[in-house]
């Protein structure tokens, strides 16, 4: 009896530990798309501080030409490590979603708990032959009780109403 409650538990707490092994998964896994956009933008804005070096000076060289070319591209990498940047800011800016809370398991170990009560309770009264254990009894005298209240307030509304 005992065995089957330990092991409610058990699996219970087991679950919980699975929510939370896929909400760390999940939070890891931004993390790690976060780092990845920032080190593209990164690697972004070197390579646009590189092409613009040499941009500018051939723009300055030329005075205008092929060269205005490296300017866009090197504008345009500029842009794009900025974007980049800011996504990733964005990403990691962001609330993490809260721990999960075990409301499941309680209720698993509750289910558990109420379906092995009636075992224990046998277990209790058959190991003490011929007594009644005291929660059996306190129940008796409870349900004894609920039937004399019955019975009077039967009588009272069966009585004659002048």
């Amino acid at each position: 009896m005992r065995a089957g409650l330990m092991s409610a538990l058990g699996s219970a707490a087991r679950s919980y530990v699975d929510d939370v092994r896929r909400w760390m998964a999940r939070a890891t896994m931004g993390y790690v798309v976060a780092v990845g956009l920032m080190l593209v933008g990164a690697v972004s804005i070197i390579a646009a501080i590189a092409v613009g070096l040499a941009a500018g000076f051939h723009f300055l060289a030329m005075r205008y030409g092929i060269y205005a070319a490296y300017g866009i591209v090197g504008g345009s990498l500029f842009a794009l490590g900025l974007l980049g940047l800011l996504a990733g800011r964005a990403l990691l800016s962001r609330p993490l979603a809260p721990v999960p809370r075990p409301h499941r398991q309680v209720t698993m170990v509750k289910r558990q708990a109420r379906a092995a009560a009636p075992r224990l309770l046998t277990a209790a009264r058959s190991q003490i032959p011929g007594r009644a254990d005291p929660i059996s009894q306190a129940l008796a005298a409870a349900a004894a009780l609920t039937l004399v209240g019955w019975i009077v307030a039967s009588r009272n509304d069966s009585a004659p109403k002048d």
